[in-house]
C-alpha cells in the first residue's frame, strides 16, 4: 500500500519536485524533541489550539474502520500529487508557514511525505509517528483514547474548522 500511495505521488508530481530555499524549523513547536516528531496526544492539544493542521493520510477504507482524529483532516496521500496538494492548500488557509502534522496508521507513510511536502514549501511539517493505531514508539491515538469522529465522504475538515 505504500509503495502504490508513494507511486501515486510520485506520478503526480508531488515527490518529483525541486525543494525550495526554506528550512524546516519544528524547534517552535515542540521544543526540545527531535525535529519534526509529535506524540498523538501533542498533535490532538496543539490542532485543537490552531498552533497546527492535522491531516490524517490514511486511505477512506482506513478512516471508515477506525474514524479520523476529532481535530484532524481526511486528506488522503492515496491520490494525484496536485489533488493531494490543492486540499492541503485549502487545509492551511494557504499559509505554507502555518505547521502541519502528518498522521498515518503507525507512521510510515508520514514519514516519507515529510521531505516531499517541505519540498512543496511547507516549512514546518511534523510527524505523529505513533500514528492511529501505535508501535514501538507509542500506544498510538486509539489506544490513547484520543477522540475521533465517524469519516463522512465529502467532509474533510475536523467540525470546528468546518463551521468557520
Amino acid at each position: 500500500m505504500l509503495r502504490f500511495a508513494l507511486a501515486t505521488l510520485l506520478a503526480g508530481g508531488l515527490l518529483a519536485m525541486p525543494p525550495p530555499a526554506v528550512a524546516q524549523d519544528a524547534t517552535l513547536i515542540n521544543p526540545g524533541k527531535a525535529s519534526g516528531v509529535l506524540t498523538a496526544a501533542e498533535a490532538h492539544a496543539k490542532a485543537t489550539k490552531g498552533e497546527l493542521v492535522l491531516v490524517d493520510i490514511r486511505h477512506p477504507e482506513e478512516w471508515k474502520q477506525t474514524g479520523v482524529p476529532e481535530s484532524g483532516h481526511a486528506i488522503t496521500m492515496h491520490q494525484k500529487g496536485p489533488e493531494f496538494l490543492k486540499q492541503l492548500e485549502a487545509a492551511t488557509g494557504g499559509d505554507k508557514s502555518k505547521p502541519v502534522a502528518l498522521i498515518c496508521a503507525t507512521g510510515s507513510r508520514t514519514t516519507y511525505l515529510q521531505a516531499p511536502l517541505q519540498q512543496q514549501g511547507y516549512t514546518t511539517v511534523l510527524n505523529v509517528t505513533e500514528g492511529m493505531m501505535g508501535n514501538r514508539i507509542g500506544k498510538g491515538w486509539l489506544k490513547a483514547g484520543l477522540p475521533v469522529r465517524r469519516w463522512q465522504p465529502g467532509s474533510s475538515a475536523p467540525a470546528a474548522v468546518a463551521r468557520q
